[in-house]
């Protein structure tokens, strides 16, 4: 791990250019925002951090800046956050922890009382977000999200009730350590031949997919649900088969694998994986790689 001031930018999103895979990390880039608590009421305190990953390593002590945004993203656009909020008029400077905005689910959830603007369609859990944005000295910039608990919208007091009784607010994955293997044989990371076709486990504790409740809209109903788990895979050498591997809501394995295709010349290489569930919670690991004759 080491300090270092980074100079990119990162407009809405932290993909790299056209010409190269997204899980290539060839220059300073943000990969992931972390909330803790990953879901919380307006008003109730949060903290946020930050993985900035370079070609040398992850940058340690990331001097970021904070705010969130208070401008909901118009039924035109298609990027998960409002454009408006690039600007520093639509956001509010915050702390590296603080309280949600009281009027996040006014903007961004199922409680909207302007006229101007249409309730929040939730996402596939019935979630709904709160964008905050990150600016890493050197004009990076990205945004992360924090899941907003609001009073659902369009449905019976009856389900209202029964879901706020048997709902449980989700909590961040784990990511365990990474193991690596080539056929039958474990693969030492320190000292993984050139060329060499290795095959990564990323795990997470089986309960970390954690079960919860949503409403049912079409059957009128609280239905019970498991998260969904997904790892990103970055790399700054060599190649993966997948950029994302993962597990949906049926599929029990606490793991997903990929296969990362070491570089054919020898030298040191990081792996970096960024696991999400599919209520917003983030989790990422950084693993050291020596690449050998």
């Amino acid at each position: 791990m080491r300090r270092l001031v980074v100079a990119i930018v990162v407009v809405a999103s932290c993909a790299p250019t056209f010409s190269e895979r997204e899980s290539l990390v060839s220059s300073a880039r943000v990969l992931a925002v972390e909330s803790s608590p990953p879901e919380a009421k307006p008003g109730e305190p949060v903290s946020y951090r930050v993985l900035v990953a370079t070609p040398s390593g992850p940058v340690d002590g990331v001097s970021a800046r904070w705010a969130y945004c208070s401008a909901p993203k118009r039924l035109v656009e298609n990027g998960s956050v409002s454009a408006a909020c690039l600007a520093d008029g639509a956001v509010r400077e915050i702390a590296p922890a603080a309280a949600l905005p009281v009027d996040g689910c006014l903007l961004f959830g199922p409680e909207v009382t302007s006229a101007e603007l249409r309730p929040r369609d939730p996402d596939a859990t019935g979630g709904f977000y709160q964008p905050v944005r990150v600016d890493v000295p050197g004009a990076v910039r990205a945004f992360g999200t924090t899941r907003l608990r609001c009073t659902p919208g369009g449905v019976s007091a009856e389900l209202v009730s029964e879901l706020a009784r048997t709902y449980l607010a989700n909590t961040n994955p784990r990511l365990s350590r990474l193991v690596a293997s080539a056929g039958e044989a474990s693969v030492d990371l320190s000292r993984v031949p050139a060329g060499a076709a290795v095959v990564l486990r990323a795990s997470w504790p089986e309960e970390d997919a954690e079960r919860f409740t949503a409403i049912d809209v079409v059957g009128e109903r609280v239905v019970a649900r498991r998260e969904a788990m997904r790892v990103s895979w970055f790399t700054t050498a060599g190649t993966y088969l997948s950029d994302r591997t993962g597990r949906d809501e049926e599929e029990l394995e606490a793991f997903t694998e990929n296969v990362w295709t070491a570089p054919d010349e020898p030298g040191g290489a990081f792996l970096y994986l960024v696991l999400r569930d599919s209520r917003g919670g983030v989790a990422w690991r950084t693993e050291q790689v020596r690449v050998v004759r």
